[in-house]
């Protein structure tokens, strides 16, 4: 009897949220194989699927049953187990009864130091059948989950209602049921493809079969190349870019199963409105992927991907193109709404918009933010005068419609407003640069306006809300701490800078209200910053004992602790290296055994070489 087989679990859904759905899936892939380790079931490996209507994972080669073990358990010493007549003491019957026998069945074991009782048993390893349901449903239940709905009497709660349950070990189905579903080796195909019920005989079969009668593409990557080619394909006939983040992309190929790509278009009056605001409306409204030209200008066509491929497709492609018109005619009157009053009007507005309720508003931010960066000038080599103005505007397009309307565009419509206001140039871009790096990894700020405003509105960050006492704990981070703290790393060391970042951190103190005692938190936001320097650069692969050695000191300016990072690793590719670390191990171990009060002064007439001289 072969004592491996493969093993195949789908839960069939209502559509899961697109841009949870790879998150998802592999958290979903993670619990299962790591509750089959806990189980001590091995397997050779796992593949995970996804679509808006399932999770699914087959794993290859799992153990049907867990190996038998022979557990032995220690009791008591031996000494205190018996009396002088050699009858079992309490501590011995207490032992034998936690173990279901007799006293009398007890052995010693062989320590000749301290021998103790023992017992020994062999524990029969469970089926794979048997231990299945439960790791099914534990993995449900721990699956991260933002928002869990009811959708039934039973009171399970899930991301969307589950339709189906799919669990097979080799052909046989495993009986398991999940929130009242039964399993079964049936699934579903496509919503409209694939009307009937499909048969899964085998888990190795699961990928094909979908994709041949479910018209479905369970595989997350494989689906996200079909549309990458489509979209190319569909992008050369107008001589067109493909624009779009890996962001957008991941989550249209949640949305479907079966991608059509369609070329869709739209009036070319709407080129007239600034592209960022039609790029917005096709990318974050309508999932669709916007095309440009060999100039970055954006083109009136855009591509849609459906999850039919329809018999009429034009029929799909005009529905489209006329959802997006009243879309693009809303941008269109709120742009042209904000661009005719000057950025500097809505300065007065941002005082009845709170910022944070201990911390003020908008404008005492904004406050806050001119006073610093004049200070930080000093060290960006910025136009002071610049800078203030810079900050000064920062915040002003917040309040605008087009924005409240578009939230992603903060910063860049502020920006448009100020170049038509006639601006300066390196205020205009540091409207929109103070909000980068927008993510890890993400384009920095360039201009010295621009690295100054966004340092300054950072450290005005951490430390307002490090002095209101609401620094991030465990997961959440409300405020993007994590990511400001990584951001004020980057930008002075990538640019780099020659900052003392504790004393910027007390500059920056010094701006808020005296009951806030800001002062007295700028050591820990300084620690808090210092605690992701190992993220940034473990991210480039430096080893964590490098990063410590480092950070032992507490250093306050950060491109010192780069420039002594990469002298360390270079030191590290000496072929001596691990000699002249072992040397300097010994002799700072000797020089803690000196006392150091009595040694007395140094005769420099008995140097004889000039390394001395100069390590004196």
């Amino acid at each position: 009897m072969d004592n491996k087989k493969d093993l195949l679990i789908e839960i069939g859904t209502e559509d899961i949220p697109a841009r949870l759905l790879l998150t998802m899936s592999n958290e979903f892939g993670e619990l299962i194989c790591k509750q089959l380790n806990a189980a001590e079931l091995s397997y050779s490996n796992h593949e995970i699927y996804c679509t808006p209507r399932r999770l699914a994972i087959v794993v290859s080669d799992l153990d049907i049953k867990q190996k038998n073990q022979v557990i032995e358990r220690k009791g008591p010493k031996a000494l205190a187990a018996f009396d002088k007549e050699g009858n079992p003491t309490q501590a011995a019957k207490g032992f034998a009864r936690s173990c279901g026998i007799d006293a009398k069945q007890l052995e010693v074991d062989d320590d000749p130091d301290n021998p103790r009782l023992t017992f020994s048993e062999e524990r029969i390893g469970q089926s794979t059948k048997e231990l299945l349901p439960n790791i099914i449903e534990e993995t449900v239940k721990k699956l991260s989950v933002p928002k869990r709905m009811r959708w039934n009497q039973s009171g399970a709660e899930f991301i969307r209602p589950i339709r189906w349950l799919l669990v097979l070990l080799g052909s046989e189905t495993v009986a398991s049921t999940l929130f009242g579903i039964k399993a079964s080796n049936v699934t579903q195909g496509h919503r409209f493809h694939a009307a009937k019920e499909i048969v899964v005989k085998h888990p190795s079969a699961y990928k094909e079969l979908l994709n041949i009668k479910g018209h479905v593409l369970a595989d997350f990557k494989e689906r996200q190349d079909n549309i990458l080619q489509q979209v190319k394909t569909l992008a050369s006939q107008v001589n067109g870019t493909p624009s779009y983040t890996q962001e957008l992309l991941d989550e249209i190929t949640g949305l479907v199963e079966w991608p059509c790509a369609l070329l869709g278009e739209f009036d070319a009056q709407f080129l007239e409105v600034h592209k960022e605001l039609l790029i917005s409306t096709m990318q974050d409204n309508q999932k669709y992927i916007p095309l440009l030209n060999k100039d970055g200008e954006l083109l009136s066509q855009f591509i849609i991907v459906s999850n039919i491929n329809s018999k009429d497709p034009a029929t799909v492609k005009h529905g489209n193109e006329r959802v997006i018109v009243p879309r693009f005619e809303d941008a269109m009157f709120f742009w042209q709404r904000d661009k005719n009053v000057k950025l500097e009007y809505n300065l007065e507005k941002l005082g009845s918009v709170v910022y944070e309720k201990h911390l003020g508003t908008l404008k005492d931010k904004t406050e806050r933010n001119i006073k610093l960066v004049a200070y930080l000038a000093n060290y960006t080599n910025a136009d002071k005068n610049n800078c203030e103005r810079a900050a000064k505007l920062s915040k002003c397009d917040l309040v605008s419609e087009t924005v409240s309307e578009f939230p992603k565009l903060q910063g860049i419509i502020g920006r448009n407003i100020a170049f038509l206001n006639n601006e300066n140039e390196d205020i205009c871009t540091a409207i929109e640069e103070q909000y980068l790096p927008k993510q890890s990894g993400g384009k920095l700020p360039t201009t010295p306006v621009g690295i100054t405003l966004a340092l300054a509105d950072r450290l005005d960050t951490l430390v307002g809300i490090f002095a209101i006492g609401k620094k991030p704990t465990g997961l959440k981070d409300p405020y993007g701490l994590r990511r400001a703290a990584l951001a004020v790393l980057r930008i002075i060391i990538e640019t780099p800078l020659n900052i003392d970042l504790s004393e910027c951190l007390e500059k920056a103190a010094t701006f808020f209200p005296d009951k806030l005692n800001a002062n007295k938190v700028v050591d820990d936001a300084h620690e808090y910053i210092n605690e992701r320097y190992r993220a940034y650069f473990s991210d480039r692969d430096i080893p964590v004992d490098v990063i410590d050695s480092v950070l032992a000191n507490h250093p306050t300016h950060p491109s010192d602790v780069a420039a002594k990072i990469d002298a360390l690793m270079s030191f590290r590719k000496l072929p001596n290296a691990e000699s002249l670390a072992a040397a300097n191990k010994r002799i700072r171990n000797i020089l803690k055994k000196i006392d150091r009060d009595n040694i007395g002064d140094v005769d420099i007439s008995l140097f004889k070489e000039n390394a001395e001289s100069m390590l004196h």
